[in-house]
């Protein structure tokens, strides 16, 4: 039980840490680091308490900010992309397609304002 409970807030640190700079390079290592647990360890007690692997994380974190951006008229395509962490567009372009099953500019187009 104590062990559980050791896992819960390893892992609400890292959602912290990742919810912090997710606009920035972060990879496993760099959170796990963070935590102070091995990449290993790390990688399998996060996905036993969130449900998804460190990269799904991020990559939901970045594109729920992404379309965050992407509702707001000044903010451009291009410009929602690096804010969610995204430095190459077609990356970023690809990414959001696949979470979404709609390009960055169509879910501009649909939801903006």
């Amino acid at each position: 039980d104590s062990k559980e409970k050791e896992a819960v807030s390893v892992i609400d640190r890292a959602k912290e840490y990742i919810d912090e700079n997710f606009r920035k390079d972060i990879s496993l290592d760099d959170v796990s680091r963070e935590v102070d647990i091995s990449p290993y360890y790390f990688s399998k007690i996060f996905k036993e308490e969130t449900g998804e692997n460190f990269i799904e994380y991020l990559t939901r974190v970045r594109i729920d900010k992404a379309k965050e951006l992407l509702v707001d008229e000044n903010v451009s395509v291009k410009e929602a992309g690096i804010q969610s962490g995204y430095s190459d567009p077609n990356y970023f372009s690809r990414i959001f397609k696949k979470q979404t099953d709609m390009t960055p500019s169509e879910y501009k187009t649909r939801y903006g304002k």
